[in-house]
């Protein structure tokens, strides 16, 4: 099968993983990055493809940037806590993309920022967030 031919009849399943990446990231993840991230983690080869189009639909800086924590609203803030517990990391993340890619491939991508981390009662160190993820 050709490789155009390959593309075309996999377009679905990587629609379908784009939407499920923003569904699961949330609202502040576009289609277009979603997008981008998804080819990367799916086809590494067409890695000149996202260049391309990333010259083509210049934005923010490239690389990983995250989000304030305190500026989420409460809905939000629950909907990341109840993933984190569950995964541990980001849908980003998960992905295992190398920070170096993103940002060599000209992508924005707004991540997560890490949430708060309280305090024990009657101690002096705030625990990690592996601490407070093994205690869930």
């Amino acid at each position: 099968m050709r490789l155009h031919t390959a593309r075309w009849l996999l377009a679905p399943v990587r629609q379908l993983r784009t939407r499920r990446l923003m569904a699961r990231h949330g609202p502040t993840l576009t289609y277009n990055t979603a997008w981008a991230l998804i080819t990367l983690h799916s086809t590494p080869d067409e890695t000149p493809l996202v260049r391309a189009w990333a010259r083509e639909n210049p934005g923010a800086a490239p690389g990983i940037h995250h989000d304030q924590w305190p500026t989420l609203n409460k809905a939000e803030q629950q909907r990341r806590l109840k993933w984190l517990r569950r995964h541990g990391h980001s849908p980003i993340q998960l992905l295992q993309l190398d920070a170096g890619l993103i940002q060599s491939a000209g992508l924005h991508v707004l991540d997560w920022g890490r949430p708060p981390i309280p305090p024990k009662p009657n101690s002096t160190t705030p625990p990690s967030w592996s601490q407070t993820r093994k205690q869930s």
